[in-house]
């Protein structure tokens, strides 16, 4: 069953730009990622620190699968010290 992930995250304010390029990069690339059908980038208008994505996936092992690769290789970590706190994210379901 086809499935969201949104997450939400709060940039340092010192890495901000560097962390909106990640973004920029994800928005490209995740798109390329077998199993992930479309990601959308947000910036908060008010708070140029706050981000969220809207990804939407095949089902959740396949994205579960992806994080864990993430984490495996080192990039999650690099993604991470960018972070002003741990990100929030859930999975949903179109009604």
């Amino acid at each position: 069953m086809a499935i969201k992930v949104v997450v939400h995250f709060k940039a340092l304010k010192d890495k901000q730009e560097a962390f909106e390029s990640i973004m920029r990069s994800v928005a490209t690339e995740l798109p390329g990622v077998s199993g992930c059908h479309g990601v959308e980038v947000l910036r908060d208008r008010d708070d140029a620190c706050h981000f969220t994505l809207v990804e939407n996936w095949e089902n959740e092992a396949i994205h579960k699968a992806h994080v864990d690769g993430l984490v495996a290789d080192g990039t999650w970590a690099a993604i991470s010290n960018h972070l002003a706190e741990d990100p929030a994210s859930g999975y949903f379901q179109t009604l």
